[in-house]
């Protein structure tokens, strides 16, 4: 009887009509419980307090900036006149600035690529390193795209003018 008390008990008892998956198991308290790293600091109210002032930071500095530079908005929308040219948003404008190429480039496969890309990100970068020296290959093109996106927006809005053709910024009626 004293067997089957036992077995009862047990924290996994053989039964051919169970699966376990155990990755590991200690008896008694983990060693590591009683010590506390000495390097470590608690959440409260250490980081807590420094995520409250960061964010009162960057909060003031949005003001300040909202209040110092001025945002003009255009005129209201008319809907039976279209602006020439019709420009997307400045975060569009390096698509738009692709679609103005070749619609079938800029509407399908670079949005297409870049999606697969930032799915397969994890997949194709195992490094366990942490810093963008250690990561060339992905620093270099992260980079790369960035910079190629942000010369798109940088033609777009300064270098776009009526009928979509290209004109220098400085010339009148240039612009958005």
């Amino acid at each position: 009887m004293g067997k089957e008390v036992e077995r009862q008990y047990e924290i996994f008892p053989d039964n051919p009509h169970k699966t376990y998956g155990l990755m590991g198991l200690v008896k008694g308290k983990p060693p590591i419980v009683e010590k506390a790293p000495e390097d470590t600091v608690k959440t409260w109210p250490h980081l807590l307090i420094r995520e409250l002032i960061a964010t009162i930071v960057a909060v003031a500095f949005l003001l300040i900036v909202s209040v110092v530079f001025n945002a003009p908005l255009e005129e209201h929308a008319n809907p039976m006149e279209t602006p020439n040219p019709a420009k997307a948003p400045w975060y569009f404008l390096g698509l738009q600035e692709l679609v103005h190429y070749s619609a079938l480039v800029g509407g399908v496969i670079v949005p297409g690529l870049t999606v697969f890309f930032l799915a397969a990100l994890p997949y194709i970068d195992r490094s366990a390193h942490r810093k963008p020296s250690k990561r060339k290959l992905l620093t270099v093109l992260f980079t790369t795209v960035v910079l190629a996106n942000l010369a798109l927006i940088i033609i777009g809005t300064y270098f776009r003018g009526p009928g979509w053709s290209l004109v220098l910024p400085w010339t009148a009626g240039a612009g958005h």
